[in-house]
């Protein structure tokens, strides 16, 4: 009996030390596989869509997520190209992962009452969607539920406001490009006090004012907005911040792109958080950096001075 229990100890040692051995020469498979990852869920009786971007070098602790919302009428990939793959390629050296979830009918459910999209009259659950996206990241990722960014570009940066109204616990901090809150969302806008902005805006947006009113596209009124200023005022308020602030010039590195931008910080919120305005003068319905994707008489002059994904995983990475 003493010899069989000695023949079953050395064989277990043959096992573990085999195993051992073989697993330490050739390393553990990679844990998540690089490059785009494809997913596919049902979500309020439809299938949604997104592409997740993980780096080839991903940190294995306080993995984040920054969710880039596209703008209306259009797709996750015209979001990359428009942005000329910033955030993949800081995703690379900064070991983030990136989403781009897709909108239904390409419109997102933003809030706006008076929109004129499908999304917003079959009442599509895009916050539903977006929660769940960020759940199927954690358990499937590991991303660390902290360090959870969204942003978007125009009507993807009204979907940000209203993400950040009603599922601020989820979310670190977002950053909206030709955007602001819809005044419809601002009556059931319970923002978080800890929730981080980073708004940038040009004061020449032929479809978003600067000064806020009525959204335009195509002689066609598609909701109202605050002003900017007048949002940032309100998330202020609600973050329990005082108004003062410090601007400071961006360098004007194109002086032919015809703007000119400064970055005005604000400081002394209660919780910490940050809230911070990117103010492109002259600037239109354009993402600072990114590609001039319709000419200037729809859209806009587009900044050369900064990098707005540049400037946005700076923020995000600073929270």
């Amino acid at each position: 009996m003493k010899d069989l229990c000695k023949s079953g100890l050395h064989l277990l040692a043959i096992i573990f030390f085999s195993w051992f051995f073989a697993t330490g020469c050739q390393g553990p498979p990679p844990e998540i596989p690089p490059g785009p990852n494809e997913v596919q869920f049902g979500h309020d009786n439809y299938i949604r869509n997104i592409t997740f971007h993980i780096p080839k070098k991903l940190r294995k602790r306080r993995r984040s997520l920054v969710l880039c919302l596209h703008s209306g009428d259009e797709t996750p990939e015209s979001f990359a190209r428009i942005t000329r793959r910033g955030f993949d390629k800081l995703s690379e050296s900064n070991n983030f992962i990136v989403g781009y979830p897709e909108a239904l009918n390409k419109y997102w459910n933003d809030a706006r009452e008076d929109s004129i999209s499908l999304s917003h009259y079959n009442e599509i659950d895009d916050v539903g969607f977006i929660e769940k996206t960020i759940e199927y990241a954690i358990d499937s990722f590991r991303v660390d539920p902290s360090r959870i960014f969204v942003t978007g570009l125009s009507e993807g940066g009204l979907m940000a406001f209203r993400l950040a109204c009603e599922i601020p616990q989820k979310i670190k901090g977002f950053a909206s490009v030709a955007a602001s809150l819809s005044l419809d969302q601002l009556v059931d806008c319970n923002a978080d006090t800890t929730i981080s902005l980073l708004a940038i805006n040009g004061t020449r947006d032929p479809i978003l004012p600067y000064e806020g009113g009525q959204i335009m596209m195509d002689e066609q009124e598609m909701g109202s907005v605050l002003g900017i200023e007048d949002a940032i005022s309100f998330w202020l308020k609600e973050s329990q911040c005082e108004e003062k602030s410090t601007t400071r010039d961006i360098a004007n590195r194109d002086t032919f792109d015809e703007t000119r931008s400064e970055k005005i910080t604000y400081s002394d919120c209660k919780y910490g958080n940050k809230i911070i305005l990117i103010r492109v003068n002259n600037g239109g319905h354009t993402w600072p950096g990114g590609r001039q994707y319709e000419g200037q008489r729809n859209i806009g002059k587009t900044s050369r001075d900064f990098d707005a994904t540049d400037e946005i995983w700076k923020f995000f990475k600073s929270l």
